[in-house]
């Protein structure tokens, strides 16, 4: 049976995302190694590879929809989702790999606070301050980052600003 244009798509689409993190890793260990001209190759490549997956996102869904549909799509489908299917496979947990558990929950926890973010900025609240991700987890502060990270224990100075409002 072969696949569908679609589901030539989804495929094409995780194997871009895969691909673009492994990239962003490659190079990050490239650059702590002191090799900066493959930090730079695997850069680019990982930016490329994001191309790929916008393009085939595009594709997937057609054009995209307006913020105040995206922001709805974010707060009550793709995020619930994420949160959902992350909280299944961190219970699931039969191979005994405590990391891989670890990392399961505590990406749970920050996809749910990134709903709540999502949530409240759908409802008009928000401060309007810019957001603060910790390096390890993904979980996002607003405004100013907490001493340590709530997930994980991240220090708040390892907090990256996200960007700030205009």
């Amino acid at each position: 049976m072969s696949l569908s244009r679609d589901e030539q798509l989804e495929q094409a689409l995780a194997r871009a995302m895969v691909a673009a993190a492994r990239l962003e890793v490659f190079a990050q260990k490239a650059h702590a190694e002191g090799h900066p001209r493959e930090a730079a190759l695997f850069a680019a490549l990982a930016a490329s590879a994001q191309v790929h997956a916008r393009r085939f996102t595009l594709l997937l869904r057609g054009k995209v929809a307006g913020t105040e549909a995206n922001l709805a799509e974010t707060a009550g489908e793709l995020l619930p989702g994420l949160e959902q299917d992350y909280a299944a496979w961190a219970s699931n947990d039969q191979d005994g790999n405590a990391v891989a558990g670890s990392a399961l929950d505590q990406t749970t926890q920050a996809t749910a606070r990134q709903a709540e973010l999502a949530k409240d900025l759908e409802r008009g609240q928000g401060s309007g301050a810019a957001y603060l991700l910790c390096p390890v987890c993904g979980w996002l502060a607003r405004g100013e980052a907490p001493d340590n990270c709530p997930v994980c224990g991240c220090i708040a100075a390892k907090f990256q600003t996200m960007g700030l409002p205009d």
